[in-house]
């Protein structure tokens, strides 16, 4: 297809508008996967940095495909049926399938060597899941970097989860100045309080922090908007309440990631009505937990201990479980 007006060879890649922390194993890590395969999908709780690691990932790799790298933005669409029309807008094409019989995205990107990054697949799972065979297969070239925050179930795909940041005491052997967390949280206060300096003042009631805050970086970040107005010794007193903490992001963030709250909220309607249940009743654990004490303590009334192993396995592809695995056997880490 002849190429439109305007068009450019070297993608659509948005700006990285904050610095990039930590995260060096996984980006080695995606690059191997991207150079083994032509599907990766980054997978992970909400608020775990998965779009922000793939944008990092695709500045560091930009040169690498002779017709760039296009960054294609699904969070705030709800209409499945205009999956293909917002990849096509992204790309700087029209796409006429509909009204002219033919598939316009397809026949466009036909044998160009390029990197296409979809990014928020979770609420849009089977139309992406279909394009994205369809593009793969008559596109040899052509590489996809999704993101979500659960598989897209293709046999060909390779999945990649982002885990939270290290938190202080993961590494005891590490210093708390050089913790992924740490490092975060510093980066951050630093954009919200110039004047703002990590020293051996500070720096146990911020490690304590980030621990609180399991390493999930839309935490960290959202604590430090707090330094505004209170201490690091302040937010620490008032974690109690995660939820109504840790809000005031950005007003041009999304909704689900201006709060907490919002983010979980999020992946809770991604669950089926049976998957919410289970969710709920596994907040009785405090610590791990293994598949047989799910069956035993959340089953009842409408819960039945066959569907227990479905349910968790459904939790777990969403990304609200995680999953460990020891000599033991497998375990569920409980938030």
């Amino acid at each position: 297809m002849a190429t439109p007006t305007g068009w450019r060879r070297e993608g659509n890649l948005p700006a990285e508008l904050t610095s990039f922390v930590g995260r060096t194993s996984l980006l080695a890590n995606l690059k191997r996967h991207l150079r083994e395969s032509r599907l990766v999908t980054v997978t992970g709780i909400g608020g775990v940095g998965k779009s922000r690691t793939a944008l990092r990932l695709a500045h560091q790799t930009r040169r690498q495909y002779r017709d760039g790298v296009w960054f294609a933005d699904l969070a705030r669409l709800q209409d499945a049926g205009m999956v293909k029309h917002t990849i096509s807008s992204a790309l700087g094409i029209a796409d006429q399938s509909q009204r002219s019989g033919h598939d316009t995205l397809s026949e466009w990107v036909g044998d160009r060597d390029m990197l296409l990054i979809i990014d928020t697949c979770e609420h849009l799972v089977e139309s992406c899941s279909s394009l994205i065979d369809n593009l793969l297969k008559r596109s040899e070239h052509l590489r996809i970097l999704a993101t979500s925050r659960q598989s897209l179930q293709l046999p060909f795909e390779q999945v990649v989860a982002v885990p939270p940041l290290a938190v202080p005491g993961d590494d005891p052997s590490e210093s708390l100045f050089t913790n992924e967390s740490v490092q975060l949280f510093t980066a951050r206060a630093g954009a919200v309080m110039p004047d703002f300096v990590l020293d051996e003042h500070n720096i146990e009631p911020v490690a304590e922090l980030c621990r609180r805050l399991d390493g999930i970086p839309l935490a960290i970040e959202l604590a430090a908007v707090r330094l505004r107005a209170l201490s690091v010794e302040q937010i620490l007193a008032l974690l109690a309440d995660r939820f109504s903490l840790l809000a005031g992001a950005s007003r041009t963030a999304l909704p689900r990631h201006q709060t907490l709250r919002a983010a979980i909220g999020w992946s809770h309607e991604l669950c089926e009505p049976a998957e919410r249940l289970l969710w709920a009743r596994l907040s009785v654990f405090s610590g791990d937990f293994e598949l047989d004490a799910a069956r035993y303590v959340c089953t009842a009334d409408s819960l039945d201990p066959s569907e227990i192993m479905d349910l968790v396995t459904g939790l777990v592809e969403k990304s609200i479980l995680l999953s460990e695995s020891n000599h033991a056997g497998v375990r569920y880490p409980a938030g």
